[in-house]
């Protein structure tokens, strides 16, 4: 019987290894999508209801704070896209 190192087990996923810098572009998008629901929650008053933490605009508007914040969330939801469409293409030209 062979001896299987720590390094093989780990890594025979992951045989292409640009597959891992497509996950990390997909973990940046998870918290760019995370950051503007946030911002949406404190500019919209749920949670400043519940933290009662007292929130000031960035800009000195509601209107345009919430735009930057649902900004964020479209460049985040693009990001997590785009990476996943990659990993799935790299994916499947390994399996072929």
């Amino acid at each position: 019987m062979s001896k299987i190192s720590v390094k093989e087990v780990l890594l025979s996923q992951v045989k292409d290894k640009r597959i891992i810098a497509f996950m990390v572009l997909k973990g940046i998008g998870t918290f760019i999508i995370i950051t503007g629901l946030i911002g949406l929650s404190f500019i919209l008053g749920p949670l400043n209801i519940i933290i009662k933490f007292d929130f000031t605009t960035l800009f000195g508007n509601t209107a345009l704070d919430a735009v930057i914040c649902l900004l964020f969330c479209v460049v985040g939801g693009a990001l997590e896209f785009l990476a996943d469409a990659f990993i799935k293409y790299l994916a499947s030209e390994k399996n072929q």
